[in-house]
């Protein structure tokens, strides 16, 4: 793959190389999760080389000058910008530590939510660490990390700009594990960011009401699990495609582009995902859920992945 960027013409000279290894940090300081950016950034080089599509990294978009987005492809006479972002690794727990995962913010008031949790952590999670079999020694409860999307999408709103016949597209390269997590921050019916149900639910440092449209010049979040090929070795598996991996557009309704069909459908043809298939057999979980009266959404994301890309999970 190092020889397909040199003969793509991204290491030609000392500088490039340069840039290359410090961006995965392997010449000094190396940094797991900013290595991890890095390498996502690399296999959508990767896939634009191979796919002899005309690109450009590190591209300053129209009056946007003093920023740039990591890459733009160009196809069938449309301009896809693309931003990538990788959030920070969870880090393994010890076996003997209960790792508890609450996917996403279900109170607009934090006061409220911190209420029920505090039951838990006196009333439930006391009684599982004491049972005599002694199975865990502790527990742990991970960050709901929505506030960390919302910081992509306003970082984005920076870097985008509208323009006729171009896209723009904030990818989110996660662990499989983390898929779940990040669909549900986006989609989760009590404070989903591209929901109505988001009005009022979240606040930046300076106590301002987050809107929609303070990153209404994004038009879609490609949702991947890239991270996971490269976090283990995988048998038989191939992480340097992008091909390989899960990949999901969740559109923004409120972006300013929403209503222009064609770029979107364009979209569809120039990135590999599983948008369609996703979305059609989440319709029917849905429905089967109905019919129990159960929630399939927490839990939808790892069951697609496990059946489609069983080496993921």
């Amino acid at each position: 793959n190092i020889s397909v960027l040199y003969k793509a013409g991204v290491l030609q000279n000392n500088k490039a190389v340069k840039r290359f290894c410090d961006k995965l940090r392997i010449r000094t300081g190396y940094d797991r999760d900013q290595c991890l950016q890095g390498l996502s950034e690399m296999v959508f080089w990767l896939y634009a080389i191979k796919n002899s599509y005309t690109y450009e990294m590190d591209k300053k978009l129209k009056n946007q000058e003093n920023t740039d987005v990591d890459i733009q492809l160009l196809k069938y006479g449309y301009k896809f910008n693309i931003e990538i972002k990788t959030p920070k690794q969870v880090k393994e727990d010890d076996d003997k530590v209960l790792g508890v995962n609450i996917p996403f913010r279900s109170f607009k008031n934090k006061d409220t939510q911190k209420t029920y949790i505090d039951k838990l952590e006196k009333e439930v999670f006391p009684q599982i660490i004491n049972k005599p079999d002694g199975m865990y020694t502790g527990y742990n409860i991970s960050k709901i990390n929505d506030n960390k999307v919302i910081e992509y999408l306003r970082s984005c709103q920076t870097k985008f700009n509208y323009e006729a016949n171009s896209i723009n597209v904030l990818v989110i390269s996660v662990s499989s594990q983390q898929m779940q997590d990040y669909w549900g921050y986006i989609y989760n019916p009590f404070t989903g960011i591209f929901t109505e149900d988001f009005k009022n639910s979240f606040y930046d440092k300076s106590g301002k009401d987050v809107k929609h449209n303070d990153f209404d010049t994004v038009d879609v979040i490609y949702l991947t699990n890239i991270v996971e090929g490269h976090i283990r070795k995988i048998e038989g598996f191939d992480p340097w495609k992008l091909e390989n991996y899960c990949g999901i557009f969740c559109i923004n309704p409120f972006s300013v582009r929403t209503k222009d069909i064609e770029v979107y459908e364009k979209l569809l043809n120039i990135l590999p995902n599983d948008t369609i298939l996703f979305e059609k057999e989440h319709d029917q979980a849905n429905q089967r859920g109905k019919e129990m009266n159960i929630s399939v959404d927490p839990i939808f994301m790892q069951e697609y992945i496990s059946e489609h890309y069983p080496k993921l999970i």
